[in-house]
């Protein structure tokens, strides 16, 4: 309870200054407060007094900013708000009128605890405002950590998927060359081939060749060694020349010593064309390109049957 001075009787003219600002804090019981707004509808200045008090008030409030409780513990709170059971009424206790004394004593007790109070919630609010700095630099380490750690993974996963995406290309192709290699083996097996040696129009040029085709023209292997490999392509275009016109047959790919061989299945009898050449596959790598030609061979003299020699190559 907190009163005025007991010689400051303010329902005459004198104000209740000491009461004003437990007034504006809502520190005075009902009756005192009932008086001071009384002595407030008719008095101008006190009025002005209470609404600068107020509006002090509501300024420190503002500048706390509103911190929201995490949602775990409103949950927390809830939960034991709705097992709480209400507390039964109390009996009306009776009431003693004060004296000068306590009013005094009282009036005394709110002028001091009233700065301590807004002392003590100017440091619950510095308080606060260090504890949520540090939870906000904690949230932002983990933030970059969890990113850190994720860019981690994605690579590791990325390169993961490139071995295994290079495992399965390499497999692929061995099996093409395990494929490749039976056939060949299959028509260097044929006892009536016919052979046709493949060399370069080039002087110096370490490239050679030979062609076996089966004696009905429809079958056929070329073999070719001391091929330099194109940059950037390691693959040579087969054609068969007739004349002007000329028909694409196939492609054959060499390794780091340029050894290679392709197996050919031609829609028509090879001895109707005139010649063969093995030209560069261009930064393209389509089938209509025609490049420098490599190796070259006469298939006239194909229809002179002769019988594979299997002579080594150098």
């Amino acid at each position: 309870m907190a009163t005025n001075n007991p010689n400051d009787h303010y329902h005459g003219s004198v104000h209740p200054s000491d009461m004003l600002e437990a007034f504006a804090l809502d520190a005075l019981d009902l009756g005192e407060e009932e008086r001071v707004q009384d002595h407030l509808d008719n008095c101008g200045r006190c009025s002005d007094v209470v609404y600068r008090y107020q509006e002090t008030a509501a300024e420190l409030a503002r500048s706390v900013n509103p911190q929201e409780p995490p949602p775990g513990l409103r949950a927390r709170l809830m939960q034991a708000v709705s097992r709480e059971e209400p507390p039964a009424p109390a009996a009306p206790e009776p009431q003693l009128v004060p004296s000068w004394g306590d009013r005094l004593l009282d009036s005394r007790l709110v002028r001091v605890m009233v700065p301590l109070g807004a002392t003590v919630a100017m440091v619950l609010v510095v308080f606060a405002v260090t504890m949520n700095v540090r939870i906000s630099n904690q949230v932002d380490d983990l933030k970059r950590e969890n990113a850190s750690l994720q860019a981690n993974v994605d690579s590791n996963l990325a390169t993961m998927t490139a071995q295994i995406s290079e495992a399965a290309l390499a497999e692929s192709e061995v099996m093409n060359t395990v494929l490749q290699l039976q056939q060949t083996s299959y028509e260097l097996a044929q006892p009536d081939n016919i052979s046709l040696r493949l060399h370069s129009p080039y002087a110096g040029s370490r490239s050679q060749g030979i062609l076996l085709v089966s004696r009905d023209g429809s079958r056929g292997v070329i073999m070719v060694a001391g091929m330099e490999a194109p940059n950037p392509s390691t693959s040579y275009n087969v054609w068969l020349m007739r004349g002007q016109d000329r028909l694409w047959v196939g492609q054959i790919g060499v390794d780091a010593r340029g050894w290679g061989t392709v197996s050919l299945q031609l829609p028509e009898s090879i001895m109707a064309f005139e010649k063969v050449e093995l030209t560069a596959v261009d930064n393209r790598g389509t089938v209509e390109s025609q490049t420098d030609m490599v190796l070259q061979g006469s298939l006239v003299s194909m229809n002179v049957p002769r019988m594979v020699t299997y002579a080594s190559m150098r």
